[in-house]
């Protein structure tokens, strides 16, 4: 490895901020880019390993190799300014795109090994599953990792998921109105940013923008925020649910 002194300090700390390094790489930092990306081939195979929920054999897994291009790819995609830590993103793009090609599979052959999972279960559950099955089997693991993000981002804000369900408002009305607050504040990059910044909601700015009593707006304000962060993010299953309204 060639990584500078400073960059082996940076990253040696747990919880690191990959900020820098990955907009060199952005900038158009090849030899970064190819060296960030072999540092990190054991924490791919760790993904891979555990979405497969078995040992790969890198020399002839394409799991792996969709997982290079996954990760390649997330650091192309990653944004730090939506918040949530470099790694966990990378390894929910690593999900996705192995889903999808599991997915692809299914399609063509219409069913699939159980013993695709491995484990225990192999011994006991029949040889094949639907196609239908298996689409559910996978929605239901993406929604776990988009859950697992999510509560991440949620943390630095002091929320939890508890929170959510004892301060989400009541009525439908009430909920369309703070979603409302939640995308104005998603879609100003000043109101975001402070957000973001300040770990709170930028009430004195936000006021502005909004016709609603600043009371109603701080007694929802844990429910905006995990709104607006929601928006903001690249946690597709979580943002469908927010359409809705």
């Amino acid at each position: 490895m060639f990584w500078s002194r400073k960059e082996k300090e940076h990253s040696s700390k747990k919880g690191e901020d990959f900020s820098e390094v990955i907009e060199r790489i952005k900038s158009g930092d090849k030899k970064l880019r190819e060296r960030f990306i072999n540092d990190y081939r054991p924490f791919i195979l760790g993904c891979v390993s555990k979405h497969m929920n078995r040992f790969i054999d890198i020399e002839n897994c394409e799991e792996f190799s969709i997982g290079l291009m996954a990760f390649d790819e997330a650091i192309s995609s990653y944004n730090s300014i939506k918040g949530g830590h470099f790694l966990s993103f990378a390894e929910l793009v690593i999900n996705r795109r192995l889903i999808n090609h599991r997915k692809k599979e299914i399609k063509n052959s219409k069913v699939i090994p159980f013993s695709y999972f491995g484990g225990e279960n192999e011994q006991i559950i029949e040889n094949s599953i639907s196609e239908k099955s298996i689409y559910l089997h996978y929605d239901r693991f993406e929604m776990r990792e988009e859950i697992m993000i999510y509560n991440e981002k949620l943390e630095m804000f002091g929320i939890t998921m508890n929170d959510l369900v004892k301060k989400s408002p009541k009525h439908k009305d009430s909920k369309e109105l703070m979603v409302g607050i939640a995308k104005i504040i998603a879609d100003n990059d000043n109101l975001y940013n402070k957000l973001i910044s300040k770990k709170t909601l930028p009430m004195s700015d936000l006021i502005a923008f909004v016709t609603v009593n600043p009371k109603t707006v701080e007694k929802n304000r844990k429910y905006i925020i995990a709104v607006c962060l929601a928006l903001k993010s690249d946690l597709e299953i979580i943002k469908g649910f927010i359409r809705k309204f």
